[in-house]
Parts: structure tokens; C-alpha cells; sequence
């Protein structure tokens, strides 16, 4: 239980950290006058700090094998998170901080969904019930309430 209360914690915390760096990486764009190049500065920074990451809890380097036996759909999330950052940093100063931040959440919710309800990408499978299928709808109402 108190585990559970770190961990939903540890994800409120994270998740509150998404505007904030929407914002950030929009002041970024603005200053540079480039998408592109406000990217490239975050995932360096994110690199070094990977990498201070794993020097400091002396990580173990996993093996040749080790990677080329995981699926080569595991590997797309690099591909997601940059395109992440892209939009983010693009959307955010045309669109809003809030504005963005509902509409990928939405997206998050119904993605989650429905890799849940069809075991995709190696998740467990948990089907789409009517309660689920209710917040879903909700959380649609909603990000057309919380827009502006």
C-alpha cells in the first residue's frame, strides 16, 4: 500500500513536470528561433543527464545480445519521444500550454486503452469495459471543456 502511494505520487510529480517543460521548450524556441535546434539542445542535456545518470549508480552496460534480442518495436519509443518534443515545442506557443497538454493527455488515454484491450506491444491484456469506455468519453467532454 505504501508503496503504491510513493509510486502514484512519483507519476503525479512526473506528470505535473509535462507543462512545465512545454513551456520551457517553447521559451527555448522563441530565444533560438528554431524547433529544431530547441530540440537537439533538450536531448543533449537529456543525453548528459542519462549518462550522469548511469555513471553515478554505476549501471551495468547490458550486453550486444541483450539488445538485439529485444522486439524492434521497442525501439520506436526514441522515434515517439522526439516527435514529442517537436510538437511540443511547436504546438505550445500557438496553441497554449493547456490547450496541448489536454489534447495529449486525451491521446495518452485513448492509446492506453486500446493497447490495453488488444495486448499490443507485449501489455497485458485488460478489456474494454463500459466504465472504462464511460472515462474515455469523459476525458474527451472534457478536453473540450478545458480548452480555451
Amino acid at each position: 500500500m505504501k508503496l503504491t502511494i510513493l509510486f502514484s505520487m512519483a507519476a503525479l510529480f512526473t506528470g505535473a513536470l509535462i507543462p512545465i517543460q512545454a513551456a520551457a521548450n517553447a521559451t527555448l524556441s522563441k530565444f533560438i528561433g528554431s524547433v529544431a535546434y530547441s530540440a537537439l539542445v533538450l536531448f543533449t542535456l537529456g543525453f548528459g543527464v542519462v549518462v550522469s545518470f548511469i555513471l553515478l549508480n554505476r549501471v551495468q552496460v547490458p550486453s550486444v545480445a541483450d539488445f538485439l534480442s529485444a522486439p524492434t518495436y521497442s525501439y520506436i519509443g526514441g522515434i515517439i519521444v522526439a516527435t514529442y518534443v517537436l510538437s511540443i515545442t511547436f504546438l505550445a506557443p500557438r496553441m497554449g500550454v493547456g490547450n496541448v497538454i489536454c489534447f495529449i493527455v486525451t491521446g495518452q488515454i485513448i492509446m492506453a486503452v486500446l493497447i490495453d484491450h488488444f495486448g499490443l506491444f507485449g501489455a497485458g491484456i485488460q478489456n474494454l469495459s463500459v466504465s472504462r469506455t464511460m472515462g474515455v468519453a469523459l476525458m474527451i467532454g472534457g478536453l473540450f471543456l478545458a480548452r480555451s
